[in-house]
């Protein structure tokens, strides 16, 4: 598996590079990515002729209703079908589920392209898809201490501790994202699966709590040697007082404790809540923006988009 990922992780480092940006993709990145997957179903290898990796697909499943699929096509092989193959390999893969979906559901399935990549873009539009959102890599430099962070009055923060915070932990996070575009409810036991992996490291996971309940949290990991942080949420009771703020420059203080010295993530520029926003005040910069295309492949009511109340 491992001589799968390096090729993977090459192939993706290629499609950067042509699309302007770093070739930094690394194998053991692969191979975080692909703990979540059943490669056997959900992914996909193209080969050329001399064997070489023409093209990757994976797809990231919600209940059903929304998956994404995430392509490359390395740039050799560009304009050669093997886009094309892809995009209907995750359309093909969406509709054998869709009777696994809610009967009301709408059912779509996504792409993430480069902005830069316009030939991607030209392949999903001309495949039926529309643009609906752009999203953006973010990272900061720790090149020194950050700022420490300032806690709302009553908050207390402390690291997860396995086999007791996870349920609330879920909880905690499916009600602070109840607000995100496209993101329907998440079920406890693929949020358990994060906690199940081998590189998995509980004192990365930050929750604050306001007695018994948690206000916010922040969940971070190691890969190849940098930080990356899955999930940055304050519930809405908690929202205008700082905690966001804190939470971050918490977690960025650690990292910067154990010598780790680039931290990034991934956010929707259109947020809600203003995440890009917060980002940026805590430090990180833009380093690269993608759009997502959307594709109905069943109509029906979208149970991704939740109302104000919940």
């Amino acid at each position: 598996m491992r001589d799968d990922a390096d090729a993977v992780a090459g192939l993706i480092s290629a499609c950067i590079l042509a699309d302007g940006g770093e070739a930094s993709t690394t194998t053991e990145e692969v191979l975080d990515d692909w703990e979540d997957l059943d490669l056997s179903t959900e992914a996909l290898l193209v080969f050329a002729p001399d064997g070489r990796i023409a093209g990757y697909a994976d797809v990231i499943n919600r209940s059903n209703v929304v998956v994404s699929v995430y392509g490359y096509v390395h740039p050799e092989y560009r304009g050669r079908g093997v886009g094309a193959h892809l995009v209907g390999w995750g359309e093909d893969w969406t509709r054998e589920r869709i009777a696994q979906a809610r009967e009301e559901a709408r059912v779509v399935v996504q792409h993430y392209v480069s902005a830069a990549n316009e030939s991607a873009r030209r392949l999903l539009a001309g495949a039926g898809y529309v643009p609906a959102r752009r999203i953006h890599t973010m990272a900061i430099d720790l090149g020194q201490a950050p700022p420490l962070p300032e806690w709302p009055e009553g908050l207390g923060v402390s690291t997860f501790v396995p086999r007791r915070d996870e349920r609330a932990a879920h909880e905690a996070v499916e009600d602070a994202f109840r607000d995100v575009w496209g993101r329907p409810r998440s079920p406890f036991e693929r949020f358990v699966r994060m906690t199940e992996h081998d590189a998995f490291d509980p004192s990365l996971w930050f929750l604050a709590w306001d007695g018994p309940e948690i206000a916010g949290l922040i969940l971070c990991k190691l890969v190849a040697g940098q930080g990356w942080v899955d999930v940055v949420g304050v519930r809405r009771p908690w929202r205008g007082r700082g905690l966001g703020l804190a939470l971050l420059r918490h977690a960025f203080g650690e990292y910067h404790r154990r010598g780790i010295e680039r931290v990034g993530l991934s956010v929707d520029a259109q947020s809600v809540t203003g995440a890009p926003g917060l980002y940026l005040r805590a430090g990180m910069h833009v380093t690269k923006s993608y759009i997502q295309y959307q594709k109905e492949l069943r109509p029906g009511v979208d149970i991704s988009v939740r109302s104000a109340s919940g």
